[in-house]
């Protein structure tokens, strides 16, 4: 009986509903509960909240003028540690507007200083700890100077048929910069070229200046510009030696010719060392069959070994032609001439000498009277 009335009651419609309607009310503030009841709590909660943040390489600004001191001792960067309500460290750390600087240098001047670090445009809600927070620093003028290149070349690289010209640098001289203790340590300025043995093409490279004191140690400097392209001509061995005309061919009779080279009277040769090592003039046959008057030839250069090359390859001579009768008088006058005065310096020194006798007899005669 009971249990028939409660089947009854499960079948009425109202009664279903109602339980439904319930249910559905619990359902609500279970949901409505998660999402803003707990929400707010957790606000709240994040609001009062003291958190810690751990902030590592953070710049160090430093406040000095670089074109006049150079600071040194100083790290790049520092560790910054932040506490404070996490809403406000979750903002600032996100702005990353807060900064790292150093008191005004300019005021310490050159020398050795402690110099103590402070955050800036941090939220006064936020304390703040720096690692380090006190720095040991060198304050030194900032001296410039410039300074010419050396070039530092191995030329037994070099093949031995072949000779390393002058290098050729792109910058003969560069700026070096810093402190002035660093810079009066400056011993060498220089670049190394590296090379493979047996170099016979010309050498073109980029390199590093390097910077070095007498001991070689290597300098902590500004260099401007810091890197340089150098060439190295590498040619055939060279050698200059003289050009000895030789006249040939069958002169006219009656006729005498000169003959001289037009500009430098030497060339270059190139090629094997040990074929020049031998060789000290060229031989110029210069013809004159046929010449009558005065002419100029462009004439071939020899050389003495087909290996060999000659630098420049032609050269220009100049035939002067002249009469043999001619050039015998002229000969003849010039010895006439040179007699006829050196007679008449010795009559002159002759006249001198009597002269002289009679004025020195004449003061003897008033001496003794």
């Amino acid at each position: 009986m009971r249990k028939q009335q409660d089947d009854k009651f499960l079948e009425n419609k109202w009664v279903v509903r109602g339980l439904s309607f319930v249910i559905s009310l619990l359902l609500f503030a279970y949901v409505y509960s998660e999402n803003y009841g707990w929400s707010t709590s957790t606000s709240n909660s994040s609001i009062s909240t003291s958190k810690r943040e751990t902030i590592s390489n953070v710049p160090i600004q430093v406040n000095i003028d670089t074109d006049e001191y150079f600071i040194s001792g100083l790290p790049e960067t520092v560790v910054l540690a932040l506490t404070g309500p996490e809403s406000v460290l979750v903002q600032t750390i996100s702005a990353a507007d807060y900064r790292i600087v150093t008191e005004d240098l300019d005021e310490l001047g050159p020398g050795n200083h402690t110099i103590q670090l402070t955050a800036e445009n941090l939220s006064n809600e936020i304390d703040y700890a720096i690692t380090p927070s006190r720095v040991n620093v060198v304050i030194e003028e900032r001296v410039a100077i410039e300074s010419t290149v050396e070039v530092r070349f191995d030329e037994s690289l070099v093949n031995p048929l072949y000779l390393a010209g002058v290098p050729e640098l792109s910058a003969d001289t560069v700026t070096l910069t810093g402190p002035a203790s660093t810079i009066s340590r400056v011993d060498s300025v220089y670049v190394t070229v590296a090379a493979e043995n047996g170099l016979t093409n010309t050498v073109n490279m980029n390199t590093v200046i390097q910077v070095v004191d007498a001991s070689g140690n290597k300098l902590n400097v500004s260099v401007d510009p810091q890197e340089i392209s150098v060439r190295i001509p590498i040619s055939l061995y060279g050698k200059e030696v003289p050009l000895v005309i030789q006249q040939i061919g069958v002169p006219l009779e009656g006729k005498i010719y000169t003959i001289e080279v037009d500009g430098e009277s030497s060339v270059t040769l190139t090629g094997d060392k040990s074929v020049l090592a031998d060789i000290d003039e060229v031989i110029l046959p210069v013809s004159v069959t046929g010449v009558e008057s005065n002419t100029t030839q462009t004439l071939t250069i020899p050389v003495p070994n087909d290996t060999l090359t000659a630098t420049p390859t032609t050269i220009k001579v100049n035939i002067r032609v002249s009469d043999a009768a001619e050039a015998a008088a002229d000969s003849e006058a010039t010895t006439d001439e040179g007699e006829s005065s050196s007679s008449a310096d010795e009559s002159s020194a002759i006249a001198s000498s009597a002269s002289d006798n009679q004025d020195s007899e004449a003061s003897q005669s008033e001496s003794s009277s």
